[in-house]
């Protein structure tokens, strides 16, 4: 699990310095109480009308494709991956999803940001262990919230990079995750659409599109190691794909 170590991520969004944190032993990622999990839920309905509905429907253009593929998440486990473009586009996805309960998987060094930190943790935001010690439980809870078709969304591309045309190469993690639970893998595209019209004139970026792709299998290879890696080259080229036939802004010498 070395490629989740957060000192080899380098993101081109700089955010907020972290100070430095340290999970205690038996520290609980997936937290149970009810009392927690209440506030988390009033939490993600107020970011849904503010950050999805009012700043990102009304005032970013943010517009959702296929929502009919959620319906999905009810009939199996879910591993979900999209494109990391915004600094926003996995809380639109938790969003998008709610009234269902998601996890995102996130730095551990995010625990530290000042205030955000905690958000980000009330709101679902899981921490992927740097220790061994705690990769262990991490692990076996995540499973156990698989197999309760709770989705796990997880960025495979790790590293934030705004605006970027096409889809980057994918670290392995939430493969793995799949193929340990025999879980599908659901894909979020986002792509880019020009404005028109009066929007020419007053907007300098490309409006988002999220789109909902259909479920992928995992495909079984020889060894587990097999079936992650024609896993992830699958659904890569499923988003990559999808990405340059549905964007308007199309990754440079790419041909469907």
């Amino acid at each position: 699990m070395s490629e989740h170590n957060p000192n080899r991520v380098e993101h081109e969004f700089k955010t907020i310095n972290a100070k430095p944190v340290k999970l205690k032993k038996g520290y609980r990622f997936f937290i149970k109480n009810p009392i927690f999990l209440f506030f988390s839920t009033l939490l993600v309905l107020l970011i849904k009308i503010i950050i999805y509905y009012i700043y990102g429907i009304l005032i970013r253009g943010l517009r959702v494709k296929n929502q009919k593929h959620l319906k999905y998440l009810k009939k199996n486990k879910h591993v979900l991956v999209s494109n990391h473009i915004h600094p926003l586009d996995a809380i639109w996805i938790g969003t998008a999803v709610f009234p269902r309960r998601m996890y995102v998987t996130m730095l551990q060094s995010n625990l530290g940001l000042p205030v955000i930190g905690k958000i980000l943790r009330l709101a679902g935001g899981i921490p992927i262990p740097e220790s061994k010690e705690h990769m262990l439980q991490f692990l076996d809870e995540l499973n156990y919230q698989l197999e309760k078709k709770t989705p796990i969304l997880v960025m495979p591309e790790a590293a934030l990079k705004p605006y970027h045309v096409g889809i980057r190469k994918f670290l392995s993690g939430a493969f793995r995750f799949a193929v340990d639970a025999n879980a599908d893998i659901l894909p979020f595209v986002y792509v880019y659409k020009k404005p028109k019209g009066i929007q020419k004139l007053y907007r300098k970026k490309p409006l988002l599109e999220m789109h909902i792709l259909e479920p992928v299998k995992v495909i079984i290879g020889d060894t587990k190691h097999q079936s992650l890696n024609l896993t992830k080259d699958k659904v890569h080229q499923v988003m990559r794909d999808y990405f340059n036939k549905h964007s308007d802004l199309k990754e440079e010498g790419y041909e469907i």
